[in-house]
């Protein structure tokens, strides 16, 4: 199992509005992140979070079992995957090693822009991640700091939905 990690309430905001400028960008329908492990780190668009946060267990699941095939074929990993179908397609991008951004878009998407606004999300996505990493690693960071100064009532409700 992996150790969790804390999103402090800044690079929470940096992730909402890089993932809503992605979803403007593309059309697509729904835009989450994942972690390793299956949980819904954040998202927009509209889905129900039960099924969000199932949907995300099982693509955590399912890459796993990818890159299994990866190492099986003596690939380091596979960075992204596409599945597609008639109605609704899912783009996949491996953000780290713990991470992974989830694009659900339908026909009247286009998928080169897609891939281009993913490619550039997930670079900006990765530099908010190594930034959360250094917080938490951070040798200034005391003992009686608090990861959830500056997050409110609001800003909790707004992550569990409530």
């Amino acid at each position: 199992m992996e150790e969790n990690f804390i999103i402090y309430n800044e690079e929470y905001v940096l992730i909402r509005n890089n993932l809503n400028d992605l979803k403007e960008n593309t059309g697509a329908e729904i835009i989450f992140i994942t972690d390793s492990e299956g949980h819904c780190i954040a998202s927009t668009g509209e889905m129900e979070d039960s099924r969000l946060n199932s949907i995300s267990s099982l693509i955590a699941g399912s890459i796993a079992a990818v890159n299994s095939i990866a190492q099986m074929l003596n690939i380091e990993k596979f960075g992204t995957i596409l599945t597609e179908s008639t109605q609704k397609s899912l783009h996949i991008s491996l953000i780290n090693e713990k991470t992974m951004l989830i694009v659900m878009f339908d026909k009247n998407s286009n998928l080169g822009i897609i891939r281009l606004r993913v490619k550039t999300a997930t670079q900006e996505l990765e530099k908010i991640f190594v930034k959360i990493n250094e917080k938490l690693h951070s040798s200034a960071m005391r003992e009686n700091d608090s990861p959830f100064e500056g997050v409110s009532d609001e800003d909790i409700d707004e992550i569990f939905g409530d």
